[in-house]
């Protein structure tokens, strides 16, 4: 009679547990991958963050049916504001997910691992339909400047380092501008403009994101 009891004991904790994976499993996400993403890049020296402003554009009707539409952002990054379509919006920070939440199946499982440098933010978008403006205002810490002289430095960001809302999927044309004093340009893979007025320097250029590749962005200070 224990051993029954025991054997119905264990089949309801199994049952329970394999209910908890399928409803865990309903949860649906889809990435948002924007094939222009445009960034506005501020320098606050005094509290060696740079200050990004990300704008970029999806068609709801084209993207796969979900609950949440996600992006994937380095974990350094402090969200100071989202906009949906000139409307303020909550983001929501998804963790302990499996390829399987996604759809389609998401295809690197490795960042899905906490160890990962990196955060899933989602976004909940019930009413909206066509094209879809987000506008993502941060934070990230700048790194430590290497030294090519003594009043010469440059810091780097990688494409790899998810320090920007990447396409995953599907190549994604960046335009950047910085904006900063005279003391700072960038450079990308193609050749930046320069515009001086008023003791403001606005550099401005274009790089192409791939997924599996590496674009560099540099900061250089004199």
């Amino acid at each position: 009679m224990r051993k029954i009891f025991i054997t119905i004991i264990l089949l309801v904790i199994s049952l329970c547990l394999m209910a908890q994976e399928v409803d865990t499993l309903n949860i649906n996400f889809a990435l948002l991958n924007p094939e222009i993403i445009n960034l506005e890049l501020r320098i606050f020296a005094p509290m060696q963050r740079i200050y990004i402003t990300a704008d970029f554009s999806v068609d709801k009707d084209a993207l796969p049916e979900a609950t949440y539409y996600s992006i994937f952002l380095t974990k350094d990054a402090i969200i100071e504001q989202l906009m949906v379509n000139d409307q303020f919006a909550p983001c929501i920070y998804a963790s302990e997910l499996v390829p399987e939440h996604f759809n389609p199946i998401f295809p690197f499982p490795e960042m899905l691992k906490e160890k990962n440098n990196v955060n899933c933010l989602s976004f909940y978008l019930p009413n909206f339909s066509g094209k879809i403006n987000f506008k993502l205002r941060y934070s990230l810490p700048i790194p430590e400047w290497i030294k090519e002289s003594d009043i010469r430095g440059y810091v780097t960001f990688s494409s790899s380092q998810n320090w920007f809302p990447r396409n995953l999927v599907s190549p994604s044309k960046i335009y950047a501008r910085l904006l900063s004093s005279k003391n700072y340009t960038m450079e990308l893979g193609t050749q930046c403009t320069i515009k001086e007025q008023d003791g403001l320097r606005t550099t401005e250029g274009y790089f192409i994101d791939a997924p599996g590749q590496q674009t560099i962005f540099k900061i250089i200070k004199s």
